[in-house]
């Protein structure tokens, strides 16, 4: 960029230099006239010692010292020139004075050659003073005459000093940017040239400069501004030209600094009665005034925070930030990104959980609350138990090893710290807790002693809620059965027992749903023998042979006295029959047999024993046969006498007798009849039939007939006189039969 030049001569100022230099080249030829004139008057006037009168003696003009340029102030390095200008017709003779002394010589300085002109070719300080010059008449000496004093002040060229500069070092894209350049008191006097990075900076369609070049502006900053700005002064008219001035950095950003909105508190959601403060900080600090807009309309405020308070649901909205310097024109950044703030109308109420979540609880067991407000952050929580605090700051109760003292009504309140705010309270929860009950062990199968392969059942159970809970078993303290939330483990069944099985058994319970043991069970005990018990079978009546219309009951004993069930068999088949007892009503030769029994007990299956022994039933076709006999078997009988009938049976057993005479049943049971004849009434038909057992009897068909004839009363009293007659003779047991 080449530097602006502006014209510093005028019309009138080259009028002012020409009458300048008429003025010198008249005076030139003055001072050449009275030279001149003064040498005619030295060849005409003689002096003498005569009364003739002598010429006036010689009196040097009054020289008058003229400065090029006119300025009083110079520079180093300047040129200055000093003429002394004497009008006289006689030849003068110049001398020069500095603060009142001779001038001495030197190179900067040169002389015209009758040394009217003084040329300080480059000035500096050591040059400054008051000069004079002197003027002497070269013929006569006698008288001098001195200038009046031309004062020369010679400054060093001063450094030029931005004096104006963009109130911030870093701008954007688009942002104004003024310099300005000054140099002392005299700055005005001065056309300046600016420079980025040494190199010259020329006006274009951002770049201006004023009129003497000491502003430069920027009127819309981008990145090829950036750089290390100085400048320097020349003066109008004049060969002076300064140093550059110190150099003052500008950055330009490749883009608009960034906003970040913050929002503190920065809950989710907030509430009625709650204030929030948003801050904008930006990129790059600088002194900047802040916009604030929600929903795209501005809204009060300056600074870099804006406080709301919270009133209603109005209060919601997308919040954003800009920021702005500078005037004519104003810069401002893009908006930042939009903070959301939520506002709920309601005031919210917390949830409150449980885990384990059960309405009843164990001693011992751990128990935690949590509290919640759903949707929302930045909350602290409060608990209370029965109306009372127990704890605050804390989202969560936790309560270990629970005892019953830690039954209750609970519930929790949430704050906000930040900002002071607070909820209602949630739904309290009650706190039930029982102490852990006992499980007991009892048999379903009912009998503690057990056999080989039989089955056992045991079931363990709660006092109550037994259904949560599953259980172990143990075996003389060996688990022998897991706990198995899955399935139902009230049970423990042995599917064949062995005496490996036999000991003391308890079981204890666990929740399905959480982890709470029970202490274990008082101890059963189970007995298993080494062999399956013994069956004995028995008869009743234990005949050897039987009859149809007879029964016979069969008895099958075990070894050891259960709830037994009994079965039955027939030549190896089943017969019907449960208890331990079978009666057979015989009906004839098809219910002979061998006859056995088992017991079983149990399902699924059932225990059962080994077969008892075999019982034989022999079951004769036809009645037995009666043989009837008398002793003695006399034809006839006479009273006093005595018959006996003795009934035989063809088939000997435990028979009962029944004895009757024609017909008519007649007093005795045993096989013998003995008829004492009291007269011919006891004479008759005699027969028997033979019965065993009951409900019913069996009976035999009725024997033959015997008769038994007896006399009538004449021939007794008859043999009664003989005996008196004779009763010496008579055997005595005679005699006692007849008294």
């Amino acid at each position: 960029m080449s530097q602006l030049r502006h014209p510093v001569s005028t019309c009138a100022t080259c009028a002012v230099q020409w009458k300048m230099w008429l003025f010198k080249v008249f005076g030139v030829i003055y001072m050449v006239a009275v030279c001149a004139s003064e040498d005619n008057d030295a060849t005409t006037y003689s002096y003498s010692d005569s009364k003739s009168t002598a010429p006036p003696p010689f009196v040097p003009p009054v020289p008058v010292l003229e400065q090029t340029p006119s300025s009083s102030d110079f520079f180093s390095s300047e040129k200055v020139v000093l003429e002394c200008k004497a009008t006289s017709s006689s030849e003068l003779i110049f001398t020069w004075k500095k603060n009142g002394s001779p001038l001495g010589s030197g190179p900067d300085l040169s002389q015209y050659p009758d040394k009217s002109v003084l040329t300080i070719t480059s000035a500096s300080p050591q040059d400054s003073g008051n000069y004079t010059c002197v003027v002497e008449g070269k013929k006569k000496p006698s008288q001098t005459k001195e200038s009046g004093p031309v004062n020369i002040q010679v400054n060093e060229i001063p450094v030029p000093t931005i004096t104006e500069t963009p109130k911030w070092a870093h701008v954007f894209p688009t942002e104004s940017v003024k310099f300005k350049c000054g140099i002392g008191p005299d700055s005005h006097n001065w056309i300046y040239t600016w420079y980025r990075d040494g190199t010259q900076v020329n006006a274009d369609g951002t770049v201006s400069f004023n009129t003497n070049g000491a502003g430069l502006s920027i009127s819309s900053a981008s990145a090829g501004h950036t750089g290390k700005y100085n400048c320097s002064g020349k003066i109008q008219n004049r060969a002076v030209t300064s140093q550059t001035s110190s150099e003052v950095s500008l950055t330009v950003y490749a883009e608009k600094p960034t906003l970040t909105l913050t929002r503190d508190p920065d809950y989710d959601v907030m509430f009625a009665g709650e204030a929030v403060n948003f801050s904008c900080a930006i990129s790059v600090q600088s002194e900047w005034t802040y916009l604030w807009y929600k929903d795209g309309s501005e809204v009060t405020g300056s600074s870099d925070k804006l406080v709301v308070q919270i009133r209603g649901t109005a209060d919601g909205g997308s919040y954003t930030c800009n920021a702005t310097r500078g005037q004519n024109p104003t810069f401002i950044t893009d908006s930042s990104v939009p903070k959301q703030l939520k506002v709920q109308e309601n005031k919210p109420k917390p949830s409150m959980t449980q885990q384990p979540d059960a309405k009843k609880l164990y001693v011992g067991e751990n128990v935690s609350f949590e509290c919640k407000v759903e949707n929302s952050d930045g909350w602290s929580y409060d608990w209370y138990k029965d109306g009372a605090s127990i704890l605050t700051n804390s989202n969560s109760l936790k309560m270990e090893r629970l005892d019953l003292s830690k039954e209750g009504v609970y519930k929790c309140k949430a704050k906000r710290d930040k900002t002071g705010f607070n909820t209602e309270f949630s739904d309290q929860r009650t706190l039930q807790i029982s102490e852990i009950p006992v499980p007991t062990l009892k048999l379903v199968t009912k009998w503690p002693d057990v056999f080989p392969t039989e089955n056992v059942n045991m079931r363990c159970e709660m006092q109550t809620d037994s259904a949560d809970w599953t259980y172990a078993f143990y075996r003389d303290g060996t688990k022998v059965q897991d706990y198995n939330s899955a399935t139902d483990t009230r049970s423990l069944s042995i599917t064949s027992a062995s005496a490996s099985d036999r000991g003391n058994y308890s079981c204890s319970g666990k929740l399905k749903i959480r982890d709470v043991y029970s202490i274990t069970s008082s101890p059963l005990k189970l007995n298993v023998y080494a062999q399956k018990p013994t069956l004995t079978l028995t008869r009743d009546p234990e005949y050897d042979v039987m009859f149809a219309g007879e029964a016979v009951t069969f008895s099958c004993a075990i070894s050891v006295p259960s709830e037994w069930k009994y079965l039955w068999y027939k030549d190896n088949s089943q017969v019907t029959g449960s208890s331990d007892k079978l009666t057979v009503q015989i009906n004839g030769t098809a219910d002979e047999g061998s006859y056995t029994c088992k017991a079983t007990r149990g399902q699924n299956p059932a225990f059962i024993t080994d077969s008892s022994g075999a019982k034989q039933l022999k079951v004769q076709a036809e009645k037995p046969t009666l043989t009837l006999t008398r002793d003695p078997n006399y034809d006839v009988m006479f009273a006093g006498e005595s018959v006996n009938f003795s009934c035989a049976i063809s088939v000997h057993s435990e028979w009962k007798y029944l004895w009757y005479k024609d017909g008519s049943q007649v007093t005795g049971s045993s096989d013998k009849l003995t008829v004492q004849i009291n007269g011919t009434a006891d004479g008759g038909s005699y027969t028997c039939k033979a019965t065993r057992g009951q409900n019913p009897a069996f009976i035999t068909d009725l024997s033959a007939a015997k008769q038994l004839k007896v006399q009538g009363k004449f021939l007794l009293i008859l043999l009664q006189n003989i005996y008196l007659l004779s009763s010496r003779f008579v055997p005595a047991f005679i005699s006692e039969s007849f008294s």
